[in-house]
């Protein structure tokens, strides 16, 4: 495997149809993260934030992709770090099971097409008696569950997160009820991560708030992305009534607890 110059990421994602957000984020240099080739024509690519998250692209016949798959497991496992892989493809998911089948466990989830005419067009929430605020540094302190540990996670710091990222959140009484922030963002797409306190749901704070995030989205000319579990019934419904269509699977592996250092 080589690893891929910046100088080459350009050209890469002009060939890239459908990736998580986070490759773009890569590709655009806003976290930091590693693409691996195959060879120089870059028929297969592996793309690495530095939070051990994964997506493979291109042609699935590569052994070379795989075994570097086989060889960062096996480090999660000895170093405890994290290792959660991203497959759109049905040829590599086959591939990945049967490669690693004995060290990962997996799930399916939905990735969705933003649809601006169904947003534009949705029941609009009324008003609510929280006040909205753009997330900073205070916020951050005062999280939910987006500390400063999410944000050096994600983004490499929370200083890197408030350059380039953003969010809203939701206060009552000086308490932080609700919030939705860029979890990955590249100069075209944005993708959503929500916290809503247990003690304030079902008054339609969530849906709220994401709609600050994407009416921020538009006015910055990117493109809001919402992924879910395809379990998540309740996400899938509010994605849904946001303008969120076309639901495509696909599947995430991620690291069993009861590996076995033979990878």
């Amino acid at each position: 495997m080589i690893k891929v110059t910046a100088e080459n990421f350009p050209g890469i994602k002009e060939t890239i149809k459908s990736a998580p957000t986070f490759v773009y984020s890569i590709l655009d240099q806003v976290i930091e993260g590693t693409v691996y080739a195959d060879d120089a024509s870059f028929r297969s690519l592996l793309f690495q934030t530095k939070a051990g998250i994964y997506f493979v692209h291109g042609d699935s016949s590569s052994e070379k992709v795989i075994s570097k798959l086989a060889a960062l497991l096996k480090e999660s496992i000895v170093e405890s770090k994290r290792f959660t892989l991203f497959s759109y493809s049905d040829e590599w998911s086959a591939k990945i099971e049967q490669r690693l089948n004995n060290y990962v466990n997996k799930l399916e989830r939905y990735n969705f097409s933003f649809d601006i005419n169904a947003y534009n067009n949705r029941e609009k929430r009324d008003s609510l008696d929280y006040e909205c605020i753009k997330i900073k540094q205070h916020q951050i302190d005062h999280s939910l569950e987006f500390d400063n540990q999410y944000y050096e996670e994600y983004w490499g710091s929370t200083d890197d997160f408030l350059e380039k990222g953003f969010g809203f959140c939701l206060q009552h009484e000086n308490k932080i009820i609700s919030e939705a922030v860029s979890i990955f963002k590249s100069h075209q797409f944005a993708e959503i991560d929500i916290i809503t306190d247990s003690n304030y749901r079902g008054k339609g704070l969530a849906g709220f708030i994401v709609e600050k995030f994407i009416d921020d989205c538009l006015l910055n000319d990117l493109q809001p992305c919402w992924d879910c579990d395809i379990d998540n019934h309740g996400s899938y419904h509010l994605g849904a009534k946001l303008g969120f269509t076309n639901p495509v699977k696909y599947t995430v592996f991620y690291k069993s607890t009861k590996v076995k250092l033979t990878v």
